[in-house]
């Protein structure tokens, strides 16, 4: 799996409100210093990503099926980190719920373990 994208999934859920709050930015940097195949060069644009992210939801299509499920976890995690769920973040799980080719009871069920 690239960690790098997995990394910008989650910079990019962090940052569609706008602004990356410390909790999100601790929690990326502990994946960052966690995943194995981000170091020198590649470690260095993950922690670019604490500055501002953007992605295509459809992105993590690429990722195996238990990949794609741990990140929309993790987008659902990510955005509460800061104690809000604002209207563009709701937005950004809206796409890439639609983007994340899982069928609607896996998608429940992530949910309700997310709540």
């Amino acid at each position: 799996m690239d960690s790098l994208l997995v990394v910008r999934l989650w910079a990019a859920a962090a940052w569609a409100d706008g602004k990356m709050h410390p909790n999100e930015a601790a929690a990326l940097r502990r994946l960052i210093s966690a995943s194995e195949d981000l170091d020198g060069e590649r470690a260095a644009q993950a922690l670019q990503l604490l500055e501002s992210a953007d992605v295509n939801p459809a992105e993590v299509k690429a990722l195996p099926r238990d990949a794609r499920e741990g990140v929309y976890r993790a987008a659902l995690g990510i955005v509460k980190l800061d104690g809000q769920v604002t209207d563009d973040e709701r937005a950004f799980l809206a796409r890439l719920r639609a983007a994340i080719d899982l069928d609607e009871a896996t998608l429940a069920r992530i949910e309700a373990e997310a709540r």
